[in-house]
């Protein structure tokens, strides 16, 4: 997943070429729906595809591969074994890349709105002591801006992926995964072709949380939020609607 990751496991250097995607389409994480137009100017696409390809083969991809990858072979494809990265801006740049990497397979994990919308809230609301903050998003003060933000980038998602083959790409549900773990790491495990004993398993979720899937439920405020939203066509959609799962009142 790179030597360069950062506290959220994001591979620097592909993060930094989906920031350069999102520019030229004057798009930003918390507003990213300019970053589809990318993908309906053809001399435009076919531009930034071979520019990522570039990049790809330059000496810039050292720092995903590190030193000993980079002096075995100087590019990414040539990375023996299975290899990859993780940024929620994939969610719309996912066409150009599956043309720099066609043989790319894609794991599309995704939560339930209202606690996502819960996380964004409190890292934003963790960035207003300064007046002027680079990275603070004004867009996820409020849970409602932050829950439609959700939306538009599950939505995208879920609409790119839906255009690949079923042995191309696996949704993973995040609350279906902490419930049972184990079983959903042989899934993912199966769907990457990797071969995993039973002792590798329970030690690679041996760290995961259960209790953080629906966690809104101990939230007052965000129960009032999943009421508001849970008739939403998307939540409806990911079967997250259902008011049975709240505490009786």
């Amino acid at each position: 997943m790179g030597s360069d990751r950062n506290v959220h496991d994001e591979s620097a250097f592909f993060l930094e070429l989906n920031k350069f995607l999102f520019r030229a389409a004057h798009a930003e994480w918390d507003y990213p729906q300019p970053a589809l137009l990318l993908l309906e100017v053809p001399e435009l696409r076919q531009a930034l595809v071979e520019h990522l390809r570039s990049r790809c083969a330059s000496r810039g991809a050292r720092a995903y591969l590190g030193w000993r990858r980079w002096l075995r072979g100087s590019r990414i494809e040539a990375e023996r074994g299975l290899w990859g990265w993780k940024d929620p801006r994939n969610s719309f740049t996912l066409p150009l890349w599956l043309e720099v990497f066609p043989g790319a397979r894609v794991l599309n994990v995704y939560r339930n709105g209202v606690d996502v919308a819960e996380s964004l809230v409190v890292r934003e609301r963790g960035r207003v002591a300064r007046i002027h903050n680079a990275v603070r998003s004004c867009r996820c003060l409020t849970h409602e801006q932050a829950f439609e933000l959700w939306t538009e980038y599950v939505a995208a998602s879920l609409r790119l992926t839906a255009a690949l083959a079923p042995d191309r790409v696996h949704q993973v549900r995040y609350e279906s995964f902490l419930a049972e773990p184990e079983s959903g790491l042989r899934d993912v495990a199966g769907f990457l072709g990797l071969d995993l004993s039973d002792g590798e398993i329970r030690a690679l979720v041996s760290d995961v949380e259960p209790e953080r899937a629906l966690a809104f439920r101990e939230d007052p405020k965000l129960v009032r939020l999943y009421r508001e939203t849970a008739q939403h066509p998307l939540m409806q959609q990911l079967e997250y609607g259902d008011l049975a799962c709240l505490p009786s009142s």
